[in-house]
């Protein structure tokens, strides 16, 4: 078990750096060690981290396999924050599928456990995946919406990424010089 966490680290690291690539290969040893182990945790976190990679490589069907798996881990597990960040997982691979209405779904459901959870951040940032997928499925209202409350969460974190957050919230420039 030991040896699965220093690879998810280690992966960790890589993904950081946004270098899916190299993390990903470390993801695939941990899942392998955690199997090795019967470690249960470990896998869903394995199974989702996997996926998170392979969506970040373009593997979008594949990214949706392991995540399903993890997602399905998680909640036999009774694992409520695993779940939310594997429903995350999940929203992201839809959305880039071009299936927003899964994404959305997704989305709120991660939502509702990060907030049950008591994670704000992770509240926040998945509130911006939600308004990103809002705009690529034309609701901008209720993509600004989400934007308010991510930014909202995010300004009273005093965290950094209220910047990208508000730069979605301004109007394009041509429109602010009537163009």
């Amino acid at each position: 078990m030991g040896q699965g966490y220093t690879e998810r680290s280690l992966a960790r690291v890589a993904a950081r750096q946004r270098r899916p690539a190299d993390a990903l290969p470390h993801d695939l040893r941990a899942l392998e060690l955690f199997r090795a182990a019967g470690h249960r945790p470990g896998q869903a976190i394995a199974l989702n981290a996997v996926g998170w990679q392979l969506a970040h490589l373009g593997e979008y069907a594949q990214a949706l396999d392991h995540c399903e798996q993890a997602r399905r881990l998680h909640e036999e597990l009774g694992d409520p924050h695993g779940h939310a960040a594997t429903l995350d997982s999940l929203g992201y691979a839809h959305h880039h599928l071009g299936q927003s209405g899964e994404a959305i779904r997704c989305y709120r459901r991660a939502l509702a456990l990060f907030r049950w959870v008591g994670d704000r951040y992770h509240e926040a940032d998945t509130l911006t995946s939600l308004g990103d997928v809002y705009t690529s499925a034309g609701e901008p209202t209720a993509a600004h919406g989400a934007w308010h409350e991510a930014l909202a969460i995010l300004t009273a974190l005093r965290h950094p990424d209220a910047c990208a957050v508000a730069a979605r919230l301004r109007p394009p420039a041509a429109a602010v010089a009537g163009l």
